[in-house]
């Protein structure tokens, strides 16, 4: 993947299209560590991340070897830095149930009284209503992608973003500003750089 990108600074590599990188330093050397694309109009809409290990693909924890994309959801206050500014909100489960809602699963436990020697039962006449809710918490982790094409091909899109569970500031700038043109540069950038 750095290959990619090695002859690029941070600015702009496409019709309103721009990228900044994030590198660490391994062993003294510079590691790329996170690439993000976004748009002028838009703001951040899609992270790379190098370490594809233990990530989140909405159905279970698998590792990318060769690092994973997840798409971003600006919130309007990225000023100049069209790639990686402002604050955003990430693509995950319970954004929108086309994003594979997960369920909160109620489950209902006898309950165990620890009395000193022995794990008993709670007597029936305070048993009652008691119960244990197990959460599944991976509602709020982001999803994320082998590449660039797929995460972009599983962005909200602007009708989504009207009813998803996003904040209310990022709504009214996405369905704004996130036009089909938008989506077009990105892609081009995408297939430009096959990412």
């Amino acid at each position: 993947m750095t290959s990619k990108f090695k002859h690029l600074h941070d600015d702009r590599i496409g019709d309103g299209v721009y990228v900044a990188f994030e590198w660490i330093h391994v062993n003294g050397q510079n590691k790329l560590s996170r690439i993000y694309i976004g748009s002028k109009a838009c703001g951040p809409m899609l992270q790379y991340d190098s370490d594809g290990k233990n990530k989140y693909t909405g159905e279970s924890h698998n590792a990318f070897k060769n690092g994973c994309w997840t798409n971003c959801y600006s919130r309007g206050n990225f000023g100049k830095k069209y790639a990686c500014g402002g604050n955003w909100s990430g693509h995950t489960n319970n954004l929108h149930p086309r994003l594979k809602l997960s369920p909160i699963i109620d489950k209902k436990h006898e309950m165990m009284l620890d009395d000193g020697n022995n794990v008993i039962p709670i007597p029936d006449g305070i048993k009652g209503d008691i119960s244990v809710t197990d959460m599944d918490c991976s509602g709020s982790w982001s999803i994320w992608y082998s590449t660039a094409r797929e995460a972009i091909d599983a962005r909200l899109a602007r009708i989504e973003i009207f009813e998803s569970s996003l904040p209310m500031i990022t709504k009214n700038h996405l369905i704004k500003n996130q036009t089909h043109q938008v989506i077009d540069a990105i892609n081009d950038v995408i297939d430009a750089y096959n990412l």
